[in-house]
């Protein structure tokens, strides 16, 4: 968990009550790794949260490959809560976005969190 914790907090993301098994994790051949992204549950949802791609190898696919596993493993509604500039992205996996006021119970914390520190965020959803 040391390497996965230093990769999100190198994109300053939700590093809360991180657990193992939610993780879907992109390694190098020299087991390095790459990437990282979670399925973090909640009682009536799942939250994708914690996504971080290593610099020197974003843009190569290794986000898209990591949503499309975490995406496999839970076919509910599923949140997140992401910046401006990767909106985009997360449209290619049918996640739309939502007003602010639609943020559900139990990631109304984070959004005002992190929405503190960053200013503008996004609520999307799918399913």
């Amino acid at each position: 968990m040391p390497e996965i914790d230093e990769l999100i907090a190198a994109v300053d993301g939700d590093r809360a009550d991180l657990g193992t098994e939610q993780f879907v994790v992109a390694k190098s051949e020299d087991a390095r790794i790459l990437g990282c992204g979670r399925l973090r549950p909640y009682p009536e949802f799942c939250e994708i949260a914690s996504m971080a791609v290593a610099e020197d190898v974003r843009a190569n696919g290794i986000g898209r490959a990591i949503v499309s596993r975490l995406l496999e493993q839970y076919s509910g509604t599923i949140y997140l809560i992401c910046e401006d500039e990767v909106v985009e992205f997360f449209r290619r996996f049918d996640f739309r976005l939502l007003p602010a006021s639609d943020v559900p119970d139990g990631l109304d914390t984070k959004w005002d969190y992190f929405r503190s520190l960053a200013g503008s965020m996004n609520l999307m959803t799918r399913g």
